[in-house]
């Protein structure tokens, strides 16, 4: 059987209405010969990949922030809830919005809805506010006419994901403080303290010891090339940040993420958290369940893990469980894939779902903990290796001098 791919179109249906929305095909034609068989006339059909990617590489520089889109979701849910239509209701968020970015966005979505198409439409223009998963929940609450309670799935989502990064942000500040500290002692000593003593260690009549000698020909080095090495580390920075946010890029930036020693177990378990969360948003909103596993994929934070995802995805289509699925893939841990075997035969899989994204965000929470309260000592040493290193390639000549003086 063919690759499926997913396809962005604009019809009209027999009532003459614009619409926008994602299908699977084999390819464009049978995508086309599909929304025929609809009713629906294509005045636009784009493979996803292509229609969202110049998209991304320029709104990669200019994401919403998450705690605006929380508050953004949570107010669009109660507006709606309260009666107030869609259009209406974006109106006021957009004149409420003090981020100039996202009030854009929020006047595109409107006028587009004013032209006749969908929230969930519009918004998937805009990747870099609204992701797949995102997207999809909305479509889902369209769908089954329950868009308000869908938004506030979503905004309890976001609340809970923001949330644990924050943890995680706040138990990495101080280690990452102490490393910029010890960065700037470094860069401090070889621009500015060694080069004050070089003309001194020069007027010496005997032979430097070697920390002085290469401690002096780094300095020389960062003194006179010091452009070509900010240049450098800038250039570096933006290529990461480049890299990760193109798919290709991804591909090869996720996999070494996961072996970098401690990293790669907190994305892991990040992954883990995510999947089980979105997983029970998609299952509450009732969005389809192979078709919302594509978006869980695609939330995870973690291409390596999506693509598991994925394949488990595609085992399911050919009929097998998804717990069954899930533990084709290396990358599940059996307790999530019992978990889950667990939520099918109960029919209690939301719940369970939630029990995994709360074990493993916990997890996260945990393990940052412990790698900050080892990380910290050992950054202090570094310090005081950075100071003592200094210290000695200075001191060592001048002992030598004192020593080699006639008695």
């Amino acid at each position: 059987m063919a690759a499926m791919a997913r396809y962005v179109y604009r019809a009209r249906g027999r009532a003459g209405v614009l619409e926008t929305g994602t299908l699977e095909a084999e390819n464009e034609r049978a995508a086309a010969v599909a929304l025929r068989g609809r009713g629906f006339m294509v005045t636009s059909l784009v493979r996803q990949e292509e229609a969202v990617s110049a998209a991304r590489q320029v709104s990669r520089f200019f994401r919403v922030n998450r705690t605006e889109l929380v508050l953004f979701t949570r107010q669009l849910a109660t507006m709606i809830s309260a009666g107030l239509p869609i259009v209406s209701a974006l109106r006021v968020l957009e004149e409420q919005s003090t981020n100039p970015r996202l009030k854009e966005i929020i006047a595109s979505v409107r006028v587009g809805i004013e032209q006749g198409g969908s929230l969930s439409g519009e918004i998937a223009k805009h990747p870099q506010a609204f992701f797949e998963f995102y997207v999809n929940t909305v479509r889902a609450g369209e769908v089954s006419g329950v868009l308000d309670t869908s938004l506030n799935y979503l905004a309890d989502y976001l609340e809970r994901e923001l949330d644990l990064i924050q943890r995680v942000r706040t138990a990495a500040t101080y280690p990452l403080l102490v490393l910029g500290f010890t960065m700037l002692v470094a860069v401090g000593a070889i621009i500015f303290i060694i080069p004050s003593f070089a003309s001194i260690f020069a007027s010496f009549k005997i032979g430097l010891p070697l920390i002085t000698v290469v401690m002096l020909r780094v300095s020389q080095l960062v003194r006179q090339f010091w452009w070509l090495i900010l240049f450098g580390f800038g250039g570096m920075v933006v290529g990461i940040f480049v890299l990760r946010g193109s798919p290709g890029g991804q591909r090869l930036i996720d996999p070494l993420m996961l072996r970098v020693p401690i990293m790669g177990p907190i994305v892991l378990k990040l992954a883990y958290a995510r999947f089980g969360r979105s997983l029970a948003v998609v299952i509450r909103s009732g969005v389809p369940i192979l078709e919302g596993l594509t978006a869980v994929a695609g939330a995870l934070g973690n291409r390596v893990v999506g693509d598991a995802v994925e394949r488990a995805r595609g085992r399911m289509r050919e009929g097998q469980s998804m717990a069954d699925a899930l533990s084709g893939s290396p990358l599940m841990p059996p307790m999530i894939v019992q978990m889950v075997r667990v939520g099918e035969e109960t029919g209690a899989m939301e719940d369970i779902l939630n029990k995994v994204a709360e074990f493993y965000e916990r997890e996260v929470d945990n393990t940052v903990k412990r790698f900050a309260s080892i990380i910290e000592p050992v950054l202090i040493i570094g310090v005081g290796a950075v100071v003592g290193l200094v210290a000695l390639s200075v001191l060592l000549p001048i002992w030598s001098l004192v020593s080699n003086l006639p008695r």
